[in-house]
């Protein structure tokens, strides 16, 4: 009854901005089913504090249908057995196509983790190439980036 709060980890990595504001709504999504939401980079995160977290979120633009090298290189070079114990999720915007193998991948690597992985969100925002920043995530994606802060809130151990 009075135990621990729950704390989420949404970590990201973006060039543009997107990615941010999508790691943004789903922290919104977690602290509204009162999860303490934490939100940083991934260059900023230091593998050592995941301890401190019983979910985690991970965010990546869609690159040619992958995750961002510095999050694969972020996640893998994690312990086999870092997220064990841990509900995780996943989030990217894409240009183009794609989207959804990114997800894919960041589930595999997070799975290989040991997490366990509920279904992420692709949302549609950004140019191709990232020449130009685009359009912005339309305001249903960002509700359904919102719902996925919730369901981790509510599925998170």
């Amino acid at each position: 009854m009075f135990g621990k709060k729950k704390q989420a980890l949404v970590v990201y990595h973006t060039k543009t901005g997107h990615t941010a504001g999508a790691a943004e709504a789903v922290a919104r999504g977690l602290e509204s089913r009162r999860v303490k939401a934490t939100v940083k980079r991934v260059s900023e995160v230091d593998p050592t504090e995941l301890s401190d977290y019983s979910m985690i979120a991970v965010g990546s633009p869609t690159r040619g249908g992958k995750p961002a090298r510095v999050v694969k290189k972020f996640l893998r070079g994690l312990d086999k057995k870092a997220l064990k114990g841990k509900t995780a999720t996943t989030f990217s915007p894409y240009s183009f196509i794609r989207g959804k193998a990114t997800l894919r991948r960041i589930k595999k690597l997070l799975r290989r983790r040991k997490a366990k992985v509920l279904r992420g969100v692709a949302f549609k925002a950004g140019a191709p190439l990232s020449l130009w920043k685009g359009p912005e995530a339309s305001d249903k994606d960002v509700l359904r980036l919102e719902e996925l802060g919730k369901k981790l809130a509510k599925k998170g151990r």
